[in-house]
Parts: structure tokens; sequence; C-alpha cells
């Protein structure tokens, strides 16, 4: 039974967390692998660290295992009829994170150039907890995994079910059309621009950038995958029984939402995950870091990390 006291809020609902823990829960961070700064290491690094310090405190064995989910399958941009009205009525502006070149240079794609540098800046955390493990997984990775094909496909066929959910229990605003959670890329020019649909166990693709039509199967496709459903396979495959996230999604309805799209798509839990929300970070520009243009900053560790015990509110402005 989910304990009484989920979803947690901040530093004190870190502490309460750590008391309803054994010690080697099954965690979830999620990031799209492009940044690494002060508004995602938050959540990432710094509350994994210190609910591990809150575990040791407790004289329970700190052995977690923290699950880095790279959205490669998120999307280079959003394009819909107004972003900040309509955050669910929106689809890709090209591509994915996966096939969106490196703008530096020395990779593949910029989920190549990032997936590393995040997955080192969280696993520093096995310096003073060695029995922490860390694994980092990439959406594409998971494309085969039983779990995530369904999601995929049900998305695809069925986005009003995820347009009502959302419509009931989301704080935002949303239109009833365009609603579409899931495209496929296409093999050729690497784009999302175009349509998606599954009919008689195949994928049919229209693609408008390069005119070719596809009739394939799952497998031969990459995909964009709108981060609302993203949660039911991550958490269902891996198990897992902690979130750690950022405050903005509690205020969008989020933990609420979740839990209805496990009950839309018949996906059955033994017990729903404890979540843990860190405060936003607010960059000197009064927007949320990493949210616009040029509004990122790194912070030491240290100072970040008292700016974490100092708050038990919602924001966090950063000078």
């Amino acid at each position: 039974m989910a304990s009484r006291r989920n979803p947690y809020f901040f530093y004190t609902g870190l502490k309460q967390l750590a008391q309803d823990l054994q010690g080697d829960e099954h965690v979830y961070l999620g990031i799209r692998p492009y940044g690494f700064h002060a508004g995602n290491q938050l959540t990432l690094y710094i509350y994994p660290l210190l609910l591990c310090q809150e575990l040791e405190r407790l004289h329970k064995r700190v052995a977690l295992k923290l699950f880095v989910f790279l959205n490669d399958w998120e999307q280079d941009g959003l394009l819909g009829p107004d972003l900040q009205r309509y955050p669910f009525n929106v689809w890709p502006k090209t591509t994915t994170f996966q096939y969106l070149p490196d703008q530096f240079g020395c990779c593949a794609s910029m989920a190549d150039h990032w997936s590393p540098i995040i997955f080192k800046g969280i696993a520093k955390i096995r310096k003073d907890y060695p029995l922490v493990k860390v694994e980092a997984i990439r959406n594409s990775q998971m494309r085969d995994m039983p779990e995530m094909k369904k999601t995929v496909l049900d998305t695809i066929q069925y986005p009003e079910k995820i347009y009502k959910i959302l419509k009931k229990y989301s704080t935002r605003d949303i239109l009833s059309k365009p609603i579409v959670y899931s495209l496929a890329v296409c093999p050729k020019c690497r784009t999302t621009n175009g349509h998606t649909s599954y009919l008689r166990n195949r994928i049919m693709h229209i693609c408008n950038t390069c005119k070719v039509v596809y009739n394939e199967d799952y497998n031969f496709f990459n995909y964009w995958l709108y981060h609302k459903p993203l949660a039911i396979p991550r958490i269902k495959i891996f198990n897992i029984q902690v979130c750690i996230t950022g405050a903005d999604h509690y205020s969008e309805g989020d933990y609420t939402v979740r839990k209805k799209l496990f009950e839309a798509f018949n996906v059955r839990l033994k017990n729903y995950p404890k979540t843990l929300y860190a405060p936003t970070v607010y960059a000197s520009d009064g927007q949320q870091m990493g949210k616009s243009r040029g509004n990122t900053k790194s912070l030491p560790d240290n100072a970040l990390y008292k700016l974490a015990i100092q708050t038990d509110n919602t924001i966090i402005h950063l000078p």
C-alpha cells in the first residue's frame, strides 16, 4: 500500500520519504539529453544525494538503484497553436534528440554528446555511496521491449484516451484538436513531419518532407513519444518504486494524470511509486531554467546543496 504521505514535497518531504524506504529501492530520474545545469542537477544529483544522506542518518543500508532515463525520443523543439496556453496540443518541430546533429561537432547526435556527461554528473554519487548503482537508459534502447511497444502503439491508436485524461485531471488548458502524442521518425530524412497510424499490425507513416509512404513493422522505425505516456513503460519495465521529479510537473497535475494513464491503458502495478518533488529552478531572466534560450547556469555542487536544504518552497530563484 502506498504511503499516506505520497506524494512528498521538497526537503521536508525527502526526510519523510527516507523514513518510508528500505534503502534498496529502484529510483526514477528522467531528463532530455540536452544540457546539464543547475535546473536539472538539483533533481538528478543533489536530491538523490540528500536522500542517501538521510537514509544513512537513519542507519539504513544505502543501496539505491538510480535509473537515469535519457529521453532521446524527445522533440528538438515544439510546434502548436499556442505553446504556453495549450502545452498538450503540440508536436515536434523537426526531429528527436536521437537524430538532432551535435552542435559541438564531436558526436553523431546531441543525445550522444550529452548522455555521457549527464551520466558522469549523476554517477559521482557513488564516491560517497559505493553500493548505489546508476544505470543510464535511452528510450531508443527500450523500443522493442513489450511494454514500450504496447505504449507506443496504444498512443498512436488511442490519442483520445490521453486527451480525456489531460482535460479532466490536468491544470492546463487543452484543445480537442490537434491531438497527437506519438509519431514515427522517417528513416530517410529523419524528421517527424508527417502522419503516423497503425493498421493491420503495421505502422503506416506518410512523410511530408520527403514524400515517402511507409507500411512497415513497428521495429522498422524509431519514434517521438510525448512525455506523459512515456512514464508507463519506464515504471513498469524497471519496477520503479520511487520517482524524483520537478515541482513544475506536479503543478500540471502529473501525479494524478500518471495514475489515470496506467488505468486507461490497463497497465497493472503491484504498488504505485512514491513520488518526491524537488523545487523548480528559475534563472535570472525569470524563466524556468532550461526552458528558454540562454537561461542555463552552472553552480558548484556545494552551493546547490545549500540551496536545496534551505528551501522548502516550489521555486528556487538564482541570481
